[in-house]
C-alpha cells in the first residue's frame, strides 16, 4: 500500500505537450495537510475536478503531494487535478475524507466551484477514492478509479494480526520481536517505531530493523545459507499468509509490526484501544492453533474501524467504478476485488484484472492505467459500461499511441472470496440492525435518562439523546441528536449535535462528539458516548423501552404487516427549533418526547404517553425529568418528574396533524399552546405514504 508503481514513463510520449498552460497552486489547510491544485487555463467552473488520492506512506505528511502518474493526460483532457498530503502517516483514513475536505474548500475558494468531482487513487488511495463517492460533501462524483484498492478496508488488517501473532508462536526463542506494553505485547510502542522508516516495500530499510525476522526464516539469506530451521520457519509463516514471494514476506512482516502497531497505538487513530480479535479462528496448523494469543477486540473500537474503513457501497445509482487489479498481488490481495464485486452492483463496477508473471504490487503498465482510465471517462459520457475486453482494446490504442506496455487485462482470472484467503473471524450472532430496533432504550442504572432511535431507510439512523447538562454548566436539562451509519449489528454516530438558538432565534448545532451503539440482541445493547472534556466519556448498557406498532422483536416468524402510523419526527414549521419524537406503541397508545428550549434558550424536553379517546383525539401529561447531571456520577436518586401539563394530539393524516397543549397551573409551558405539525421522517418500517 506504498507509493503506486503505475504507469511509469511514456506518458509525454502519449499526451505530446500539455496541450493547454496551466496553473499550479499549494498551500497548507487547517488540518496541517499539504495540497497541490493544478488547473488549466481553459478550466471554468462548473468543469470536473479529479481528486488523486496517494497510497500509504510510513513519511509523515510533506508539501507538493503528487498529482497522480497520469497528471499530464488529464490536464491536456481539461481536467483540473487536486491532491493532499492528508494529515496522518499510515492508514490514513481517519482524516483523509476531512482532508479532502478542506482541499475542496480551497480549491472553491481560490479556482471555482466544480460541478463534478471525480475521485482517483491507487493502493490505499483507491480506498479513499471508493469512500470519497460515499460523502455527501463530493457529490456529485459521476465515476471513481480506483487501482489495487483495499477494498476490504478493515478485513485487510486481519492479515496482518495473523501474521504477528503466528510470528510469536513459530520463531519463539528464535527470533523474538520487541514487546509492547500490555494489554497488547504484539505491538511495538510508538517510540520503538524507527523514526527513518517511510516505505514499507523497501526491503533495504525493513531488513535494518526486522533483525529478528533474518534470524528466524533467514529470508534475506541465499537458500544454501538457511539451515532447515530457518527454511520450515519460513514456509510455515510464508503458508499461513499465502505468500510465495520473499520480497512480499518482508513487506508483510513490515506491516505486521510497524503499520499494525501505528495504527494501534496512535493517539489520532486507534489510541490504543483494540478492535482486533483472533477468537476461533482456525488456521489450519496445529502448532499454530494450541498455542498462539488469542485475543478479543473491544466492540465500540471494532464499529469504529470499520465506520472509518470499510467501503460499504453507498454511493449514488448513477456513480460509475472502475477497479483494476495486478493478479498477484501479495500485499492487496486480488480478494479485494471479490469483496468489491459482493458491494456494489454490476451495473456500477468494471472490476478487471490484468495477468502478471510475477507478483507486484501495482506494477501496472503505463498503456493499462490510461486504458482504464479512458474507459472510465467514456463511460462517464455515457457511452456503454465497459468489459475487461474493452479494457484491453484500449490499452493498446494506448500502446500504439506510445505508452509502455504489455496490455494483459484478461477476464478469465478466477478472484477467490477473501475468506478463503484471509481467515473469517468468528461471525456475530445478532442479526445486522433493522426496523425493529427503533423505539426509547435506557440504561436501567440511569432511570430518567435515555435515547431514542430511529432507523431509517438507506442504512442510516436517528438519534435523540434525553440527558441533562453536566454539573457546571446552565439549564437543567440538555438532549443531543445526531444521523448516523448503520454497521452490522452497530450504528455509529460521528458528529453529535448539541443545540442552540442563536440571537435571532434560528436553530444552531455545535459538534459535540461521537456515540456508538452496539446491540447483542432486539432487546438490549450498550452505548458508548465521547464528548467535550468537561463531558467525559462512557460506556454504558442499554434496554429497550418502547418498540413501534407492529416492530417489536419476535423471536419466530414474520411479523405481520405495519399499520399507518404517526411514528416518527415531526415538528410545527412556524415554531423551528423544538419539534416532537412520537412512537406509536399501538392503536391507543402514543409515546410521546417534545424537545425544544426555555425562555433563556437552553434545551428543555418533555415526555408522556398520550392515550386515545373517544373522539379519536390522543391526550396526557406531559412531564419534566430534573435533578441528577450528566456523566459518571449520574445520580438516579435524584431523578423526579415535574407536571407540566396536557397534550392532546389531533387530525393525524399522513403527514400533517395537530397539537394542543393546556399548560399546568404556575409551569411555565415550554410548548407552543397550539401547533400544526408536519412529518420530517418515517421510520424503517412504517408505510411511506403520499402528501
Amino acid at each position: 500500500m506504498s507509493r503506486i508503481i503505475l504507469f511509469i514513463a511514456a506518458i509525454a510520449l502519449l499526451c505530446g505537450s500539455t496541450a493547454n498552460a496551466e496553473r499550479v497552486l499549494t498551500g497548507t489547510s487547517a488540518s496541517g495537510a499539504y495540497y497541490r491544485i493544478a488547473v488549466p487555463d481553459t478550466w471554468k467552473s462548473g468543469d470536473s475536478l479529479i481528486l488523486f488520492q496517494h497510497g500509504l506512506t510510513f513519511a509523515p505528511p510533506g508539501p507538493n503531494p503528487s498529482l497522480g502518474p497520469i497528471a499530464d493526460l488529464q490536464l491536456s483532457e481539461g481536467y483540473a487535478i487536486a491532491a493532499s498530503s492528508y494529515s496522518q502517516r499510515t492508514w490514513a483514513l481517519f482524516t483523509a475524507p476531512d482532508d479532502n475536505a478542506e482541499l475542496l474548500a480551497a480549491f472553491k475558494a481560490q479556482v471555482g466551484t466544480p460541478g463534478a468531482i471525480i475521485p482517483y487513487g491507487g493502493s490505499l488511495g483507491g480506498l479513499i477514492a471508493l469512500k470519497l463517492a460515499e460523502d455527501p460533501r463530493f457529490a456529485p462524483v459521476p465515476g471513481v478509479y480506483a487501482a489495487c484498492a483495499p477494498a476490504a478496508g478493515s478485513r485487510v488488517w486481519d492479515t496482518a494480526l495473523d501474521l504477528r501473532l503466528a510470528y510469536d508462536v513459530v520463531c519463539k526463542g528464535a527470533g523474538d520481536l520487541p514487546t509492547g506494553d500490555a494489554p497488547y505485547p504484539w505491538a511495538y510502542n510508538l517510540h520503538d517505531i524507527p523514526d527513518h522508516l517511510t516505505d514499507l516495500q523497501d526491503e533495504g530499510q525493513l531488513l535494518q530493523t526486522l533483525v529478528p525476522l533474518n534470524q528466524c526464516t533467514g529470508v534475506s539469506l541465499p537458500d544454501y545459507l538457511r539451515n532447515d530451521a530457518m527454511q520450515r520457519r519460513r514456509a510455515q509463516l510464508m503458508n499461513l499468509a499465502h505468500i510465495t514471494s520473499d520480497k512480499f514476506f518482508i513487506t508483510n512482516v513490515g506491516y505486521a509490526t510497524y503499520a499494525l502497531s501505528d495504527l494501534l497505538r496512535a493517539a489520532d487513530k486507534l489510541d490504543d484501544v483494540s478492535p482486533f480479535s483472533n477468537i476461533g479462528v482456525d488456521y489450519g496448523d496445529a502448532t499454530i492453533n494450541a498455542n498462539i494469543a488469542r485475543i478479543q477486540g473491544d466492540p465500540f473500537a471494532s464499529l469504529y474501524f470499520r465506520w472509518t474503513s470499510d467501503f460499504r457501497g453507498r454511493i449514488a445509482p448513477t456513480t460509475k467504478v472502475i477497479s483494476i487489479q495486478t493478479s498477484r498481488d501479495q500485499l492487496v490481495i486480488p480478494a479485494n476485488q471479490y469483496t468489491l464485486r459482493q458491494t456494489l452492483p454490476s451495473t456500477q463496477l468494471t472490476s478487471a484484472l490484468v495477468n502478471e508473471a510475477a507478483p507486484s504490487h501495482c506494477g501496472f503498465t503505463a498503456a493499462e492505467g490510461v486504458a482504464g482510465w479512458e474507459e472510465l471517462r467514456a463511460w462517464i459520457a455515457g457511452h456503454a459500461q465497459p468489459r475487461v475486453a474493452d479494457l484491453q482494446t484500449e490499452c493498446n490504442l494506448a500502446m500504439s499511441a506510445g505508452a509502455s506496455g504489455p496490455c494483459r487485462y484478461d477476464a478469465s482470472i478466477t478472484v477467490p472470496s477473501f475468506d478463503s484467503q484471509v481467515r473469517p473471524r468468528q461471525t456475530a450472532i445478532v442479526p445486522p440492525v433493522d426496523a425493529h430496533y427503533s423505539g426509547q432504550w435506557f440504561d436501567p442504572a440511569r432511570d430518567g435518562e435515555g435515547i431514542s432511535l430511529e432507523i431509517l431507510p438507506g442504512n442510516k439512523a436517528l438519534l435523540y439523546f434525553f440527558t441533562y447538562p453536566p454539573a457546571g454548566e446552565p439549564g437543567v436539562q440538555t438532549w443531543l441528536t445526531a444521523v448516523g451509519d448503520v454497521i452490522g449489528n452497530g450504528i455509529e454516530f460521528a458528529d453529535v449535535q448539541l443545540p442552540s438558538l442563536g440571537a435571532s432565534g434560528q436553530l444552531q448545532g455545535q459538534h459535540w462528539g461521537r456515540i456508538g451503539i452496539m446491540f447483542t440482541d432486539c432487546n438490549n445493547g450498550a452505548m458508548r458516548w465521547d464528548g467535550p472534556p468537561s463531558w467525559g466519556s462512557l460506556e454504558v448498557p442499554l434496554s429497550r423501552i418502547t418498540a413501534l406498532q407492529g416492530l417489536a422483536c419476535t423471536i419466530q416468524g414474520t411479523p405481520p404487516p405495519v399499520p399507518s402510523q404517526v411514528s416518527g419526527a415531526w415538528f410545527d414549521p412556524a415554531h423551528y427549533g423544538s419539534g416532537f419524537v412520537f412512537e406509536q406503541i399501538d392503536t391507543q397508545n402514543i409515546a410521546t418526547i417534545w424537545f425544544g428550549f426555555d425562555a433563556g434558550g437552553n434545551p428543555v424536553w418533555l415526555s408522556g404517553v398520550t392515550q386515545q379517546a373517544m373522539d379519536g383525539s390522543f391526550g396526557g401529561t406531559f412531564a419534566q425529568g430534573v435533578g441528577p447531571r450528566f456523566g459518571a456520577a449520574y445520580d438516579p436518586a435524584a431523578f423526579h418528574f415535574v407536571v407540566q401539563g396536557n397534550l392532546v394530539q389531533t387530525q393525524f393524516q399522513c403527514r400533517s396533524g395537530s397539537a394542543q397543549f393546556n399548560v399546568a397551573m404556575g409551569q411555565p409551558g415550554y410548548i407552543a399552546p397550539a401547533q400544526v405539525l408536519s412529518r420530517i421522517t418515517f421510520p424503517l418500517g412504517v408505510p411511506v405514504c403520499s402528501p
